[in-house]
């Protein structure tokens, strides 16, 4: 069970954006509007490279940018006793990784890059790939996992994460697109199979010259779609309810 035990509901918010490619001052302006619009002492969740995008070739610049944004999101953190989550670009011993992240009250309890790299836009290229460990975070809001993206596809995550006891699984995201309908069915697959909440924060619109496909969206541990945004820019929210996970575990025991 998470440090920080809640009774009742608490707020969960997916923000779904248009990223300027490269503009971090822009985007981060945005994010920043986002932020005051959450109620205090819930979890957002924000979408993967939100910073610069995937704006490749000037990777060197951008993750020199990237202390200074961990340093505004713990400062929001903890005025407001946020959770935050996404991912930045960090720059390693071996090279620049993809990193996810996640803040709790202020302090960064999360850190792993992305481990399943995203070929056909060669991601590989630009970054380096993780090693294969999905960590399970204990926080204010739960008990957090994450799948980066392209990692929706692979099923040994989710149950990396559901073994390890994770109620949230946390999906930032720069998905095309040509496989809307993919993320859609395999968002809703991870919650089924897990029985976890699962929120998943996307990109929409032509962000380069990759057009993505919004469908951000908070399902619950039955599979059902509790919040959806389609291609539009916005904030989505609902109250979640940790004890409906073990409600529907119990309904229906599964051997983990």
């Amino acid at each position: 069970m998470p440090l920080f035990l809640f009774s009742g509901t608490m707020k969960v918010y997916s923000a779904q954006l248009n990223l300027q490619l490269g503009n971090i001052a822009e985007n981060l302006n945005k994010i920043e509007n986002y932020l005051k619009l959450v109620d205090d002492g819930s979890l957002i969740v924000l979408p993967e490279m939100f910073s610069s995008g995937f704006d490749n070739e000037n990777l060197e610049k951008h993750v020199k940018e990237t202390p200074k944004i961990y340093k505004r999101l713990k400062e929001v953190s903890t005025e407001r006793k946020l959770t935050i989550a996404g991912t930045l670009p960090e720059k390693g011993k071996s090279g620049i990784y993809n990193k996810g992240f996640i803040i709790d009250r202020g302090q960064i309890v999360y850190k792993r890059p992305k481990v399943k790299l995203f070929l056909p836009t060669r991601e590989d290229k630009y970054f380096k790939a993780g090693k294969p460990y999905y960590p399970v975070a204990e926080t204010s809001t739960g008990n957090l996992g994450m799948m980066i993206c392209f990692e929706l596809r692979f099923p040994n995550i989710s149950y990396t994460l559901r073994k390890k006891g994770a109620e949230i699984i946390l999906v930032p995201a720069q998905w095309g697109a040509a496989r809307k309908k993919h993320l859609e069915v395999l968002s809703q697959a991870r919650a089924i199979e897990t029985q976890s909440f699962v929120v998943v924060s996307n990109t929409t619109g032509k962000i380069g010259n990759i057009e993505y496909a919004g469908s951000s969206a908070i399902y619950n541990p039955w599979g059902e779609r509790l919040a959806y945004i389609d291609k539009d820019e916005g904030l989505i929210s609902t109250d979640i309810d940790l004890n409906e996970i073990y409600r529907v575990r119990k309904k229906l025991p599964m051997s983990y």
